[in-house]
C-alpha cells in the first residue's frame, strides 16, 4: 500500500474504506497509518477535519479518526486521490494534532 491510497479494510466487526496517509517508509514497514472514510457529509465542527475525496472515490476523509492499520486487513484497492487532495488532507491532519 502507498500514500494516497484508498482500500477497503477488514475491520474485526465491519468492513470500511480507509485512506493511507502515513509516508511510504512506514507502509513499506508494514506499519501504516489511516483514516476512516465514510459516505456521508460533514457536519458542524466535523467539516474543518474531513476532506472530500471527489466524484471517482466518493466519501471523505475523516482526519480525526486516525489509526494504525493491520496491512494483512487491506483487502481490496479501490483507488488513489490526487495530490491536491492529499495536500488538504495534510492540512487538516496538522489541524487535528494541532502541528
Amino acid at each position: 500500500m502507498k500514500r494516497g491510497e484508498v482500500w477497503r479494510y477488514q475491520a474485526i466487526s465491519r468492513s470500511q474504506p480507509v485512506l493511507v496517509v502515513s509516508c511510504d517508509e512506514l507502509n513499506d514497514a508494514e506499519a501504516p497509518i489511516v483514516v476512516d472514510v465514510t459516505p456521508f457529509s460533514p457536519q458542524g465542527a466535523a467539516t474543518l477535519l474531513t476532506v472530500r475525496l471527489g466524484d471517482e472515490l466518493g466519501g471523505y476523509a475523516r482526519c480525526r479518526t486516525i489509526s494504525f492499520a493491520d496491512p494483512k486487513r487491506f483487502t481490496k484497492l479501490l483507488g488513489t486521490v490526487p495530490d491536491s487532495t492529499m495536500e488538504q488532507v495534510d492540512l487538516a491532519l496538522r489541524a487535528a494534532l494541532g502541528l
